[in-house]
């Protein structure tokens, strides 16, 4: 019986910033800034754990050109820890690093191996019998399907391919080096290592081998949110028999929804999101996280948190709040709560009543709905800023999920600020 084991990591982004969070020390700012470094580290150090046959790297470790020297020698750095106990690593350049330009300043030591871009080709670990195909990007865009032409597999040997993909695309994810699922499989490897997408799948996308994201090893904004980091593959006899995600991550991301349906005052906001954070600090694998906090439920404090300045003095108190719990610190407070049911003020049901017609006539009326499109733009220059207080409005979504995204917090803020006119 002959063990052994690889490690499938992509899509680094060394020296990617952390996007939007708020208060930070310079001490803390300095932490996170090395987020990714640390995530990366903690590749490494499981490698040399498990004693690893091997660690394929799907594309991306770089987060683009490298401009620091120090980022190039501190990954030949890891390398060499990585080589010196016997470990190679085999890598492909994704979109983002396909013209890093580390080779410029830095040597990878021998038993590193980095596929060109010219053509796919194949590197045996002579060792553990593993045979990986891959081909790097040669440029930012890559829009021909790599895979349909990489080598046959090599018999004998546990075949990985080691491809940058977004397969036929994704939510929230530019298309490069598209492919199929049905292409992978028919290469007859045992394994396709893939990379661009930051979200993992726990089942192989295809039936008759694995093929599948590792993720990203490090969340840089809320849209990457949960544990991150690399897989673990352990073959017996040339067969997978286990596969395990390790968590590499030194910051996790969060969004919490917070019911305030039934907090009285503003000030309850602030223990109940302690309340809220405490199990998630209690995760052993979490040792420092970063937070968007929705308000949600209907609630009577909803005019007074829809009133311009309350939000963002909930925020600064927010903040200061939840950093003293731990390595906590907050990205955004989004407003998604509702007015409490307008029975409770019958001045307000004829107002509420046309918002209502309003709002439908734009989501029905194809015309309407183009008028409205047209001068959203020039709406977006007054209110954007307040708009994007509620949770789900963002400039990055497809343009129907955007008009509702936008329609919602318009209704949604002006029957707040009318209830709020006749409660005063």
């Amino acid at each position: 019986m002959t063990k052994t084991s690889f490690i499938h990591v992509a899509d680094v982004h060394l020296d990617s910033p952390l996007h939007k969070i708020r208060r930070l020390d310079p001490s803390a700012a300095k932490r996170l800034h090395q987020a990714t470094r640390q995530s990366f580290a903690g590749v490494v150090d499981l490698a040399l754990r498990r004693q690893v046959a091997a660690v394929v790297i799907a594309g991306d470790l770089f987060d683009g050109p490298v401009r620091d020297a120090g980022a190039a020698l501190w990954v030949e750095s890891q390398f060499k820890r990585l080589v010196q106990a016997g470990i190679q690593v085999v890598l492909i350049r994704g979109n983002h690093d396909s013209l890093s330009g580390a080779g410029k300043v830095a040597s990878w030591p021998q038993g590193v191996c980095e596929f060109g871009s010219q053509s796919p080709s194949t590197h045996i670990v002579e060792s553990a019998g593993l045979a990986i195909h891959g081909q790097s990007f040669g440029s930012h865009m890559e829009t021909a399907d790599l895979a349909a032409h990489y080598p046959a597999p090599r018999p004998g040997y546990f075949n990985i391919g080691l491809l940058h993909t977004s397969l036929a695309g994704g939510e929230g994810h530019d298309t490069y080096a598209p492919t199929s699922t049905t292409v992978l499989e028919n290469a007859g490897y045992d394994y396709w290592a893939l990379g661009h997408i930051h979200n993992r799948n726990v089942e192989s996308l295809a039936e008759q081998c694995f093929v599948g994201y590792s993720g990203n090893t490090q969340g840089r904004s809320i849209r990457e949110t949960g544990p991150k980091g690399c897989y673990w593959v352990e073959l017996e006899d040339g067969r997978l028999t286990q596969q395990e995600f390790v968590p590499t991550h030194s910051l996790q991301w969060e969004h919490i929804q917070l019911d305030v349906s039934q907090l009285d005052y503003l000030r309850d906001i602030e223990d109940s999101m302690v309340g809220a954070l405490t199990p998630l600090l209690d995760d052993a694998a979490v040792s420092a996280m970063a937070v968007r906090v929705s308000l949600v439920g209907p609630t009577g404090l909803h005019a007074e948190l829809s009133r311009p300045g309350t939000l963002a003095a909930l925020t600064d108190r927010l903040a200061e709040k939840i950093s003293e719990v731990g390595d906590v610190w907050l990205e955004s407070v989004r407003l998604r709560s509702l007015p409490l049911p307008a029975a409770a003020n019958e001045n307000a049901l004829l107002p509420l009543k046309y918002l209502s017609r309003v709002g439908e006539a734009a989501r029905k009326d194809a015309l309407l709905r183009q008028e409205l499109e047209a001068s959203l733009e020039e709406l977006l220059k007054k209110a954007r800023k307040e708009l994007q207080e509620y949770d789900g409005a963002s400039a990055s979504q497809d343009s129907d999920r955007r008009f509702e995204s936008y329609l919602a917090a318009a209704e949604n803020m002006l029957a707040s600020r009318l209830l709020g006119r006749e409660a005063s």
